[in-house]
């Protein structure tokens, strides 16, 4: 089961300490944390991509799509985000580009961090 971010300070770290992956229109955040059991994962989908209604949809499809690759993804802190060009992917090009590009950023952070020890 996916967790969520609610706490202001994981986003902080996110910021300061994740690594930013972005494909077309679609960036994902990451701050792996072997302490965690599971992935934990928030969306950040504001205004200037489109109408509240386009925003829940699009937000539905990504949280089907990580649900379906929880298995693959590496307990941590997950930020998915997008911009308006990513309302026009279908479900079938999202299936491919989030677990994708979840996995570079993933792959990023392992190796900022195993860099930094």
């Amino acid at each position: 089961m996916i967790g969520r971010i609610h706490e202001r300070s994981i986003f902080a770290r996110l910021r300061r300490e994740g690594s930013f992956v972005r494909s077309g229109p679609l960036w994902c955040s990451v701050l792996l944390d072997p302490t965690l059991s599971r992935p934990h994962v928030a969306y950040a989908l504001g205004r200037p991509i489109g109408s509240a209604v386009s925003r829940n949809r699009l937000r539905r499809r990504l949280r089907e799509i990580v649900a379906t690759n929880e298995s693959s993804m590496e307990p941590g802190w997950y930020l998915f985000g997008a911009d308006a060009p990513a309302l026009t992917l279908t479900f079938a090009q999202l299936s491919t580009d989030v677990p994708a590009l979840a996995g570079r950023a993933a792959s990023r952070n392992r190796a900022r961090r195993d860099g930094a020890q």
